[in-house]
């Protein structure tokens, strides 16, 4: 069966745009009863568990071959009324259930017909959710890394003007979409300006700010923007700003990966803060003969020659990104 133009209209449609919604093809699901003339529609997505989620029947997945319509009198687990259902699959993995049901009304080949229509535009608009979902998982897991080593981002247009920043950005510099970045510092706002009026010119470094100190690499996009978008960067501010003092997981990695006790892990993420043994003392509560005697230990067992081995061996370290 040939879906009709309205049908194209009022189901496709929806079925393709429903990706962005949340929740998930709602509009769809709506026509979808509406066409089918059905009390209920029900899409359920992948992973499942052993069986599909109420209401659809308590079967396995497993047991539907994809893209064939059955019926209720196909599925002896099928509640009362009549039932379509069907599952679809695309080339990733994931996979999808729909059905229809009525306790009211029997359905007739056409309903089945419409359903197999509708199977493979459902395969590509779940891929594209599936695809979408990939991209959201990797862009979250690189955010978290970034954060984690304290580098953000700033990107600008061809006037200088702030189009977009990550979290890491805000909160180091008061980056407002839509103003220039307003640093109280003339020249370093002049090369702003003056780099972000030339694309194509080399990457510079840049102090956006004395106090805290804060330094940025002014580079090109590494992507071409999208077609059709209307604010186009033509510059973006990597920036590195100061790591957070070691909280109880940074200690604990810390710990881990060098063989280190708890107090030995602590003294050596405050050397690491460019402090002096007595000052770390003081920080962490110990006596400085005692520090004393850790930092031994911790030079032996990490193999650091001096304190600034010891905070080139961190900082560079995993435990910096707990």
């Amino acid at each position: 069966m040939a879906l009709s133009r309205i049908d194209e209209t009022e189901l496709l449609l929806p079925l393709y745009a429903g990706v962005r919604d949340e929740p998930h093809w709602d509009i769809f699901l709506a026509r979808l009863r509406q066409r089918a003339r059905a009390d209920a529609v029900h899409l359920a997505i992948s992973p499942f568990a052993a069986t599909l989620p109420p209401p659809l029947p308590p079967i396995a997945p497993d047991r539907l071959r994809p893209d064939r319509v059955y019926a209720a009198a196909e599925l002896e687990e099928a509640p009362p009324g009549d039932l379509r259902i069907m599952r679809v699959a695309e080339p990733g993995g994931a996979s999808a259930v729909l059905a229809v049901s009525s306790e009211t009304r029997e359905f007739a080949a056409a309903d089945s017909a419409l359903l197999s229509a509708i199977a493979p535009h459902l395969a590509v608009a779940l891929a594209g959710l599936a695809q979408a979902e990939r991209q959201r998982l990797r862009l979250a897991i690189a955010e978290d890394a970034l954060a984690r080593g304290g580098t953000g981002w700033i990107a600008f247009d061809s006037e200088a003007r702030v189009i977009d920043c990550d979290p890491v950005a805000a909160r180091a510099i008061a980056a407002v979409p839509g103003q220039r970045l307003r640093i109280g510092d003339a020249e370093a706002e002049r090369a702003l300006a003056a780099r972000a009026a030339t694309p194509d010119a080399p990457p510079r470094a840049i102090l956006l700010s004395a106090a805290p100190r804060l330094e940025a690499l002014l580079i090109a996009p590494p992507v071409a923007p999208p077609s059709g978008a209307t604010q186009v960067p033509t510059m973006i501010a990597l920036l590195r700003t100061p790591p957070a003092a070691g909280g109880a997981a940074r200690v604990a990695a810390v710990a881990a990966l060098h063989g280190l006790s708890h107090s030995e892990a602590r003294l050596a993420l405050a050397l690491c803060e460019g402090t002096s043994i007595a000052e770390a003392a003081a920080e962490i509560g110990l006596t400085i003969e005692t520090a004393r005697n850790y930092s031994k230990r911790l030079y032996a067992k990490t193999g650091a020659r001096g304190q600034a081995d010891l905070v080139r061996l961190l900082l560079n370290g995993g435990g910096a990104l707990a």
